[in-house]
């Protein structure tokens, strides 16, 4: 995957509010933690003398950064109509988002009257708020890519479980939707198109078979998607579970399926994606 592909991917991992109240929830446990074990930068030197104690001090930082993200994820990405984002346009995001968490702790906790002050402590404040946020923020990133990552694999188990099941019997209907015939997918070897029609070539008893259907291969690759029946050519679909035989001279490549003594062509159109199905490499 190129750079600029991944740049302009979906970035959906705070689309989902829980999500996002996760990320604001985490901020403020661990920045309350973090600043109140280690006390970084001499924070403690910083933190105003009202609330009492060290403690609420340093936890006041902690309260005003998460209400601040919590605010920009839940308010500011809806007047911003940022409700779903690119990865590049999420990577901007999280820029403005520290910008306006260092102007929030800037106009809370220096002079804001004494404007050349106040850009003096945005930046001294910008660099020291990206510091402390970015581990806790690339931490959230991390749990909900794994959670994520997880969730994809049970619903593609599932899914995988159930083309299984589904397709113990191939159903085929004709263009208009009406069931034809079925087969076990073990049976079926190859479908091949002619005009308006489709030859569906299968076993049975160990014979070659053939029937024809009024249907494209365009329909039933939707239909047939997930399985082990593939498109590898503009006339041709095959059923993997038969393959015999990946035979590539040059830039030509040919399949070869048991019970058949010829060869069907792969088209270069799908020469990728075959291979990325049977894992070549080259």
């Amino acid at each position: 995957m190129s750079f600029q592909h991944f740049l302009n991917k979906k970035f959906i991992l705070l689309d989902d509010k829980k999500n996002r109240l996760f990320l604001a929830l985490f901020l403020l446990i661990y920045i309350i933690i973090f600043l109140n074990v280690f006390v970084p930068f001499d924070i403690d030197k910083w933190a105003p003398e009202s609330f009492g104690s060290i403690f609420l001090s340093l936890s006041g930082f902690a309260v005003v950064g998460a209400a601040g993200i919590a605010f920009s994820q839940f308010v500011l990405r809806k007047w911003f109509y940022r409700e779903h984002f690119l990865v590049k346009q999420f990577m901007v995001w999280v820029v403005f988002e520290l910008m306006f968490l260092t102007v929030l702790l800037t106009f809370l906790y220096n002079n804001v009257y004494d404007i050349p002050s106040f850009i003096h402590e945005f930046q001294f404040n910008l660099k020291h708020t990206f510091l402390i946020a970015v581990i806790p923020y690339s931490i959230v990133l991390l749990i909900l890519s794994l959670f994520q990552s997880k969730s994809e694999l049970v619903e593609l188990k599932k899914e995988r479980k159930k083309v299984v099941l589904t397709n113990e019997l191939i159903k085929f209907p004709d263009d208009k939707g009406n069931l034809k015939f079925t087969m076990p997918l073990r049976d079926l070897l190859y479908l091949e198109s002619t005009d308006n029609y489709l030859y569906i070539y299968y076993l049975s008893h160990d014979k070659l078979k053939k029937e024809l259907l009024r249907n494209s291969l365009k329909n039933l690759e939707m239909d047939f998607k997930g399985t082990s029946i593939i498109r590898c050519h503009r006339s041709y679909m095959v059923n993997l579970e038969n393959l015999n035989l990946v035979k590539k001279t040059g830039q030509k490549m040919e399949i070869k399926l048991n019970y058949l003594s010829y060869l069907i062509p792969v088209s270069k159109t799908y020469h990728q994606e075959f291979k990325n199905y049977l894992q070549i490499n080259n």
